[in-house]
């Protein structure tokens, strides 16, 4: 029984002495304890939120240097990769998770863990996690910034927005705030809104306005979207599908045409069913009118034109009949009623009827060129003379404004009817006055006082449109 006890402490004794003799060759000459309980330390370690296509990086470390550490995404998969947009770095006794560009599908819980294989007294991995955050800021996804929709059909407005957390969109028209409900016109739609059976007043700017709300703050982003209605041509209110010009033999006439329309129109002449073209006559076409200027040789070339608006919605067309008129006779009175240091007041014996329906043959206005005498010297012709039209007024004289100071004009004059303008006047030289310091008193004449002139100027500045006035009226503001 004796023997049978020794016998057992011997093999007892052998084995742990094996077992010393491993842990010796394994770990150096002096065994090696590994302790049972440790600390993992992530750092930084509080929670955070990113935006996405930001950069992080985490670090992770343990108590014993020597025991190895790995990294887990939230799906529990192991990162190996040591490149990559996210991937592991390892330095000393550090293992960091590098985040280089983070991504929406990064949100979640990233894990460190002690690897516990083959380590004597840890039998369950030691770990510690992070969550990760991910915000994505707002955007505006394939929205253009003009936008089409057609006349008398539902539209629909594309504002794509996007962002983490979802924002909350709003939106203006033309700067005030559109309201949706059940029955309106207005729906809000997942990538826009639409509107039902559009009309042109429906074109104009719609502001797409986002807003988001985060635990870490707020954002707001908006997007301006300008919505064009496509309709047929239009004419403009104040004109009739048929009407009346005049010219006379040696004169010339412009015929207009005007026409709204999205996309603009094309516009073609005709004349007793004949086609005109640029190639033959003078045709001038802008965005919204044409006009077909013609030169009258003969009284053939009096009679019915025709203009058609056409594009790819529809067309309209309109008639104007070239009546034979009579040329106007040129202004009968040409004289200097006063002057400045920057104005003129040219008197033409304007007269205007208030008893008697106006003819064609009626003087409707006056056309006044000029131009400093020392251009026109250099040149001797009027192709660079400014021109000013003005419509007759009973009694008017008419203010040629922004002129030079102290510079010699040459002016000439010719009346307007419903066929054309007159002959030119004689040429007559009119000249401004110098500039004069204020509280200064002119000479003696025809130009008017200082302090006259000054009233006269702000009358200028508060109504540029009323640019003729009547003499008495223009007296009394003056004096007043």
């Amino acid at each position: 029984m004796i023997t049978h006890r020794i016998t057992m402490a011997r093999m007892h004794f052998g084995f742990n002495f094996l077992l010393l003799i491993a842990a010796t060759s394994i770990n150096g000459n002096q065994p090696k304890t590994v302790p049972t309980v440790g600390t993992l330390t992530l750092m930084p370690e509080e929670e955070m939120a990113h935006f996405v296509n930001k950069s992080r990086m985490v670090s992770c470390s343990f108590t014993d240097p020597e025991v190895k550490l790995k990294w887990r995404n939230p799906k529990n998969v192991l990162i190996s990769e040591t490149k990559g947009r996210v991937h592991i770095e390892e330095k000393g006794s550090t293992l960091s998770l590098v985040f280089e560009v983070i991504a929406r599908s990064d949100e979640g819980s990233w894990t460190c863990e002690v690897d516990a294989e083959g380590v004597p007294g840890v039998a369950v991995p030691l770990r510690k996690s992070f969550k990760m955050i991910v915000y994505e800021p707002i955007s505006f996804r394939d929205t253009k910034t003009v936008q089409t929709a057609v006349e008398d059909k539902d539209a629909t407005i594309r504002c794509e927005v996007k962002g983490h957390p979802e924002p909350s969109v709003s939106w203006n028209f033309n700067g005030q705030p559109l309201f949706f409900t059940n029955n309106g016109r207005y729906t809000k739609l997942a990538d826009g809104m639409s509107i039902r059976k559009v009309v042109q007043s429906d074109s104009g700017e719609y502001t797409c306005k986002a807003f988001q709300v985060a635990a870490t703050g707020s954002s707001f982003e908006e997007k301006t979207i300008r919505l064009n209605i496509k309709h047929k041509p239009y004419l403009p209110p104040w004109k009739s599908t048929v009407s009346d010009a005049y010219a006379y033999v040696g004169g010339m006439v412009n015929l207009t045409c005007e026409a709204t329309a999205e996309p603009p129109a094309n516009f073609s002449w005709s004349a007793n069913n004949k086609k005109l073209t640029p190639k033959s006559h003078i045709i001038h076409t802008g965005r919204h009118v044409s006009m077909l200027q013609i030169l009258i040789k003969t009284s053939s070339l009096f009679g019915k034109y025709k203009c058609e608006a056409k594009n790819e919605l529809g067309s309209v067309s309109q008639e104007i009949h070239l009546k034979e008129g009579s040329k106007p006779d040129p202004p009968s009175l040409f004289q200097l009623r006063g002057v400045n240091s920057d104005t003129l007041d040219i008197d033409v014996g304007a007269t205007k009827s208030h008893d008697i329906p106006p003819d064609p043959t009626t003087v409707i206005g006056y056309r006044f060129e000029l131009m400093p005498t020392d251009e026109y010297m250099k040149s001797r012709s009027w192709d660079q003379a400014s021109r000013r039209d003005f419509d007759v007024a009973d009694g008017a004289t008419y203010l040629l404004v922004q002129l030079i100071p102290d510079t010699k004009y040459l002016i000439r004059v010719a009346a307007r009817n419903a066929a054309g303008l007159s002959d030119w006047t004689e040429v007559k030289e009119f000249s401004t006055h110098p500039l004069q310091p204020h509280g200064t008193s002119g000479a003696s004449g025809s130009h008017l006082p200082t302090d006259v002139c000054f009233k006269f100027l702000w009358l200028l500045t508060a109504f540029p449109t009323a640019l003729s006035i009547t003499r008495h009226r223009l007296a009394a503001m003056l004096l007043g």
